[in-house]
């Protein structure tokens, strides 16, 4: 992500979108199969859209006793999933069965001729809102999955992936744990406070068609904000990164006061928390393995 401010890009025209609830959170469609024990899962997706109609996910086996299942959604603009190994395995050593999502409009589920994650971003908002509700459908679809096998269900989310993992926990299915590493939990402060949003802003200026005021902007992407949503009933952390200018700090601040939890804040950017840091590890695999009460008459 820290190169995609010097890369030349086409403008896009700015188009509106009404800040009412995203439609993300109602029943889900019936669910078949699932992924596998291990390797590569393609199933339909719950919000199929033109070009990216199946879901895909790849799945690995707990590493120790099994406890549950992980659902690991990248950040955006992901380039493999080789870059989330880490994870993985940390969750993998805690006893969780591993299924990374491919979000939507990424890797092999991009367009035809774009790169990985083009378009998820951009100053056309009802795109943007169809994006977000596919993945948060999805990342709920794997949790009911993940419910109906036993065990804990375990959301982990990073930066843009972290964002749509807030907002799924907060829907009908159980969710034991919720980790969200950098969520950029305000979207309009991202847009206006970020050199990637305020590069948005300029393709917008270009094509002729600029984005709204800032207040009307805010309104428009209020339903993004998790903060407004209630808090989800199982365990949450919430880590965020002093020095970030990507995601913005401010926001998951936020979030972690509106869900009444202590924020895990570090002395870090946006990229050096989410890949290099020790301490972000230590505290995952610490949370990881606290005790839930209910786990035990869940398994």
């Amino acid at each position: 992500m820290w190169s995609e401010d010097v890369r030349d890009r086409p403008a896009i025209a700015f188009r509106p979108a009404k800040g009412v609830a995203l439609e993300c959170f109602g029943p889900l469609p019936p669910l078949a199969g699932g992924p596998p024990e291990s390797g590569r899962w393609v199933g339909p997706s719950p919000r199929p859209v033109a070009g990216d109609r199946t879901m895909e996910v790849w799945a690995q086996p707990a590493a120790a006793p099994r406890r549950g299942t992980a659902v690991l959604v990248p950040p955006w603009k992901v380039p493999g999933l080789d870059t989330m190994s880490g994870y993985a395995r940390l969750l993998g050593r805690a006893g969780l069965d591993v299924w990374t999502l491919v979000p939507p409009r990424h890797l092999g589920r991009a367009a035809p001729g774009t790169r990985s994650g083009e378009g998820f971003v951009s100053p056309n908002l009802p795109d943007v809102r169809a994006a977000i509700e596919q993945l948060v459908l999805e990342i709920r679809a794997l949790a009911a999955h993940a419910g109906a096998r036993g065990g804990e269900v375990v959301l982990v989310g990073l930066s843009l992936g972290a964002l749509a993992a807030a907002l799924a926990a907060t829907g009908p299915e159980r969710i034991d744990r919720v980790a969200l590493l950098a969520p950029p939990a305000d979207v309009a402060a991202v847009f206006a406070q970020t050199p990637i949003g305020r590069r948005y802003l300029r393709l917008a200026e270009r094509a002729g068609a600029p984005m709204a005021e800032a207040p009307v902007l805010e309104e428009m992407l209020l339903p993004f904000r998790p903060d407004r949503r209630p808090r989800p009933a199982g365990q949450v952390l919430i880590a965020a990164g002093s020095h970030d200018q990507i995601a913005l700090h401010d926001g998951a601040l936020r979030l972690a006061d509106a869900w009444g939890v202590e924020p895990r804040v570090y002395a870090a950017g946006h990229l050096t928390l989410l890949f290099a840091s020790g301490a972000l590890r230590r505290d995952l695999a610490a949370f990881l393995a606290e005790p839930i009460a209910t786990t035990a008459a869940r398994a």
